[in-house]
């Protein structure tokens, strides 16, 4: 039984209880509505709770109940229409589990009240016009809503109907990892999960974003995911155009940017209208400085499909393009609102792609060591004999960056440890025109960047080999011999792969900066480093 609690909140009249119930049956869970407990304990109904105690009374006995759920798990809880607009309740109950906001238009609203004369025994609607009260209390209480993970309308749906998204949207979701960044005012959540993109539109209703959206994706990604996610945004009354950009690296460019802006004008986006990427690390990449830029700033959202983007490119607010003159060194710090890691899109992957993607876990695992390095070792050393998932693997990686990034979220100290093996691994990836993808590229970084290290005395023969075993597991080059086929003969050209190097945006008074290993979870950033060492691990690769 999954154990995260199931949240079911919302203004009164939306259906929570009713909900709630069908859910827990469903669900094999057990179920508890707030404001009935809480009038059970208080031995009288709510409405003579206000009356005789007062609403200060009423909402200490929700705190107190908020804290004693947020202990429990496997539950299915409907909270009364104003617990979540605490603060501290909020944040106590979406740490606690999956939270669902459960949506009604207005006039709906007041009639599943009962109008005027049964609304009178709803102590927060009396005194006056119900519809005004419900319209007030509904733009007051929206910006506390929209902070919860998903919206459902239950307008013209039926409870059976709304318990039966629900109980799927609970169902897809193997993970949420809360990202908080205080100095760029960000705070998002990356959400692991099978099947997660149909529930897309699920996620991003009731934020008060305006119509249209854009999803851009590329040819590729676009023909096995583009009209789904479409159909999932539709399904939420969401609409959205897509738009799709060149496919590979070579569309990275600000070509692809003026691009977009030209559709986003032409659909008529808004500030408030929010830009997809559907895609691996480039459309992320493109389409948030796309997003970053027009009209100064609009809504951004990341829906990795590769493993790559999954564990990396779609985390920390990095975006950009490339020029002629050098990769990445065109872009802007944009968070996402959120990043949304379908790991079901996975399987539409080739398998060069998808080893590609898992140079950046390792290297995420090298940098973590400790249980998240050995479950890494064991995923991979063992495969299916281990047990453990894709899923959580990624979750792993996810928690390193999430650590990184809010630790440092415009790359002044300590994110540079996420370069490790980039430094040779850009130099390398532009040497071969982009033939070999950015996780091959890193995989042979990650080699020097150990070799390097040994050189320098930082670290013991065995992990040199232990990271080229693990790359050679993973099926993942470690000389380029292993990839002359995908160079078409290109000649190993030790200076023009130095000159790609240092042309890196990275370096720091014109000094390259290395990401060195001492172990598993010990690196460090060195930009005292002898240049015939770092060309002599460059070199090592050369077979």
């Amino acid at each position: 039984m999954n154990e995260r609690n199931l949240i079911l909140a919302g203004f009164m009249g939306s259906g929570k209880s009713a909900v709630g119930r069908l859910c827990a049956e469903r669900l094999g869970m057990d179920f508890l509505d707030t404001d009935q407990e809480i009038a059970r304990r208080a031995g009288m109904p709510i409405p003579e709770i206000f009356e005789r105690c007062g609403e200060a009374y009423f909402r200490a006995q929700e705190r107190a109940l908020v804290a004693e759920l947020s202990a429990r798990r496997g539950c299915v809880v409907a909270t009364g229409g104003g617990m979540v607009v605490d603060d501290e309740n909020r944040a106590a109950l979406l740490a606690s589990g999956m939270a669902v906001c459960l949506t009604a238009a207005p006039e709906v609203i007041v009639q599943r009240v009962g109008g005027d004369s049964a609304a009178q025994q709803r102590p927060m609607l009396r005194g006056g016009d119900v519809a005004g009260r419900v319209a007030q209390l509904l733009r007051e209480r929206a910006p506390k809503y929209a902070q919860l993970h998903y919206h459902v309308d239950t307008s013209q749906r039926s409870p059976d109907e709304v318990a039966e998204i629900v109980c799927a949207l609970y169902a897809r979701e193997q993970a949420r990892i809360p990202v908080v960044i205080p100095p760029a005012g960000a705070r998002y959540d990356v959400v692991i999960g099978e099947g997660l993109l149909d529930g897309l539109g699920f996620m991003l209703a009731g934020r008060g974003w305006s119509p249209p959206f854009a999803l851009v994706t590329d040819a590729v990604v676009g023909e096995h995911l583009a009209g789904r996610a479409q159909r999932a945004l539709a399904r939420a009354g969401l609409e959205a155009f897509v738009h799709v950009m060149p496919a590979g690296e070579a569309g990275k460019t600000l070509a692809s940017v003026e691009a977009m802006y030209r559709a986003f004008s032409a659909h008529g986006m808004e500030r408030s209208s929010a830009v997809i990427a559907l895609g691996g690390g480039v459309v992320g990449d493109t389409a948030g400085f796309a997003a970053a830029t027009f009209l100064r700033g609009v809504p951004f959202v990341q829906v990795p499909t590769t493993l790559l983007a999954m564990a990396d490119a779609s985390i920390g607010g990095k975006v950009g393009v490339d020029t002629e003159f050098g990769k990445n060194l065109v872009g802007a710090f944009k968070q996402p609102e959120l990043v949304v890691a379908d790991v079901g899109a996975l399987r539409t992957l080739p398998v060069r792609e998808l080893r590609s993607g898992l140079a950046e876990v390792i290297k995420a695992g090298l940098l973590s060591g400790g249980e998240r390095y050995d479950r890494l070792r064991r995923f991979i050393l063992e495969g299916a004999a281990s047990s453990l998932t894709m899923a959580e693997i990624l979750a792993d990686a996810v928690h390193l960056k999430r650590m990184i990034v809010e630790a440092d979220p415009f790359e002044r100290d300590r994110r540079a440890l996420l370069n490790l093996g980039h430094t040779f691994g850009h130099g390398i990836e532009a040497w071969s025109d982009f033939r070999l993808r950015h996780g091959e590229a890193v995989a042979l970084g990650l080699v020097c960047a150990a070799r390097l290290s040994q050189a320098m005395g930082l670290c013991a023969d065995a992990l040199v080999e232990e990271v080229i075993g693990l790359l050679r597991a993973a099926g993942l080059p470690v000389s380029l011999g292993e990839v002359a086929d995908l160079l078409e003969g290109r000649v190993f050209d030790e200076e023009r792969i130095w000159r790609y190097m240092m042309s890196d945006k990275k370096k720091r008074a014109g000094k390259l900066r290395f990401v060195l290993l001492r172990a598993p979870g010990d690196a460090l950033v060195c930009d005292q480093v002898d240049e015939h060492l770092a060309r002599q691990a460059l070199r090592s690769i050369n077979r």
